[in-house]
């Protein structure tokens, strides 16, 4: 039969019937026409094909990393490639014994094999990273890949663990939380927040210890700018602070002498009749008018320049305008003089009037505009002058405001102690932007259930988790991982298109330096076209290969260079599949036996 079988071809009858009795006869060749069967493999194709189409769509909606976590590099999904591998190993098997006309049908599914497992070791063991060199900086000898971890540091033996964790992508919660056991020890780590952004702000903790000293926090804003700043000021090391270039703010210790009030003059204003001034001082080249409802004071210079104010806004605050700073001091609905004295006859707008203070700025210098602040329990006393001449004091308590006098800015007193250590909280702050720190929230926890307290793991930093007994360090980012040799910037050129500044190509010339054998080799990495190392005909044939291309330069910095790294094993068996389906389907269709 067996002589009869390999000399001539079976027909579909004899086939069939050869099928039925060895499956009739065995166990095996049963369970091998199962996973070989068409059914099968429509099942496993359905899922593959409705797996990649929603991988498809989480990538244009979310992110690559998220339809590669949850598809593409998902254990599931490497799986049911295996499964779908034995169903093509198994189908070939089907045709037992095999003849010429199975020739393109065989080598097709093997090829279709080969090119799946190349695949999945290139998504094993391969990787893709990013490396940043300096001109003049020493050599590079590891390379930050896309893959978060976290680092952590076991109490029992200090030993640094490396775990797999993304949390944008796993996204911990207090109703379910990601829980990392310590190695070692019985005490276990649980994240149970995720923040995309996270900024660290100043906290001003009264204390005694040593270091402490007197400490402001001011937030400024302004409503024209749309824009909040935080200032914190403490002894001695963070005293001054310069805004913006355009005024100064000082903590001082006590208030000290010098400033000398600015020249002024007070002036009652009506909306219906023509202003009384003090007569001590004349500025004459200021004009204030009040409104018909006393709701709006409108302050401009002698040519008509200047600005209109919500009087309740600028009560009691400076304000400067029209070369001078402006303070209204009091207001009456409905002025009258009863006893001597300005008084209101009623809540109605009927007269109103108000007092101003104005004061003259220096014309003869153009020194900055300085805020000086000294601290105290929960307030600060403080000073605002310009040129040496003073045209603002007071003291405000913390969440009180008050007028700067530069444009429309004003300062909030959020923190202050005449004696305390100025410390940095992380905490998550607004949108997700490109420069924004991801990062969890995570605490310790031992046995018994003994809580330590929360505390935000910002990537890129070193954060120690404690539950007031044991410490246990925790490290969030990328991955990097170490090359067999090391990569050093030689020179970094970007020519352009003549006569213009538009880059023509971007230039890396860099130098490898096997780690073992010492030996040197030089590259260039441009556009479309990497350098590799070690670069030698086998290691480019088996994908054992290092190529780095060009990924990102620095227009105003041209001695540093950015550029992508990528490690395939998979790459030969990936092209020797490719090869093998092309062969396959070109002898099934046109090579067919007469």
């Amino acid at each position: 039969m067996t002589a009869q079988l390999a000399n001539k071809p079976l027909t579909a009858i004899e086939r069939r019937k050869m099928i039925e009795e060895r499956c009739r006869r065995s166990a095996t060749w049963r369970i091998i026409h199962w996973l070989g069967s068409l059914k099968l493999a429509l099942i496993l194709l359905a899922t593959i094909a409705i797996a990649c189409a929603v991988a498809t769509f989480t990538e244009s909606g979310f992110s690559t990393k998220i339809a590669q976590a949850y598809i593409y590099k998902a254990p599931w999904f490497i799986v049911w490639l295996f499964v779908l591998c034995v169903n093509l190993f198994a189908v070939t098997l089907t045709r037992w014994p095999w003849e010429r006309r199975h020739l393109g049908f065989i080598i097709t599914h093997y090829g279709i094999i080969t090119l799946l497992f190349g695949a999945v070791v290139g998504l094993q063991t391969g990787f893709e990273g990013n490396v940043t060199l300096r001109k003049e900086s020493p050599p590079v000898t590891r390379v930050t890949t896309s893959r978060s971890i976290i680092q952590l540091e076991s109490p029992a033996d200090t030993y640094l663990y490396l775990k797999p964790f993304d949390a944008d992508i796993a996204r911990p919660s207090a109703s379910s939380p990601d829980i990392f056991p310590v190695p070692g020890t019985d005490l276990k780590i649980v994240a149970d927040d995720y923040a995309p952004s996270l900024v660290r702000e100043p906290v001003l903790v009264p204390s005694d210890r040593p270091g402490s000293a007197p400490g402001v926090i001011l937030r400024l804003s302004s409503k024209m700018a749309s824009q909040d700043l935080e200032v914190p000021l403490h002894l001695p090391s963070k005293a001054a602070h310069d805004f913006f270039g355009m005024a100064n703010i000082r903590l001082e210790k006590a208030m000290p002498p010098g400033a000398q009030a600015a020249p002024s003059e007070t002036r009652m204003v009506f909306a219906k009749f023509a202003p009384v001034s003090d007569g001590k001082a004349q500025t004459s080249a200021v004009t204030l008018r009040l409104s018909e409802d006393g709701k709006k004071v409108s302050i401009f210079d002698k040519d008509g320049y200047g600005a209109a104010y919500a009087r309740e806004d600028i009560m009691n605050k400076p304000v400067t305008e029209a070369g001078a700073t402006v303070i209204v001091e009091e207001y009456w609905p409905d002025f009258v003089m009863e006893n001597g004295r300005p008084s209101t006859k009623s809540q109605m707008p009927n007269n109103p009037a108000l007092l101003a203070r104005i004061s003259e700025i220096p014309k003869t210098t153009d020194a900055k505009p300085l805020l000086e602040v000294v601290a105290g329990e929960s307030s600060v006393s403080y000073r605002l002058s310009r040129s040496g001449a003073s045209y603002a004091s007071g003291e405000a308590k913390v969440g009180e405001r008050f007028l700067l006098g530069w444009a429309d800015w004003q300062a909030e007193v959020a923190a202050a102690s005449p004696l305390a250590l100025m410390e940095e909280e992380i905490k998550p702050g607004e949108a997700a932007t490109e420069q924004a720190t991801p990062g969890f929230r995570a605490r310790l926890e031992g046995p018994g259930g003994v809580r330590g307290p929360n505390r935000w793991v910002e990537s890129g930093e070193i954060t120690s988790l404690t539950d007031g007994k044991n410490v246990v360090k925790i490290g969030y980012g990328l991955e990097t991982r170490p090359l067999p040799f090391t990569i050093r910037l030689v020179r970094f050129d970007v020519p352009r298109d003549e006569g213009t500044d538009t880059p023509s190509n971007f230039l890396a010339t860099v130098e490898f330096r096997d780690t073992k054998t010492g030996e040197t080799k030089t590259g260039v990495a441009q556009m479309n076209q990497p350098a590799s190392f070690p670069g030698t005909l086998w290691a480019n044939l088996t994908g054992i290969n290092y190529k780095f291309s060009q990924a990102e330069w620095n227009p105003r910095d041209l001695t540093q260079t950015t550029l992508q790294v990528l490690y395939d094993p998979g790459w030969m068996l990936k092209w020797i599949g490719s090869l093998a389906i092309c062969l396959g389907i070109a002898i099934q269709f046109y090579a067919k036996p007469k």
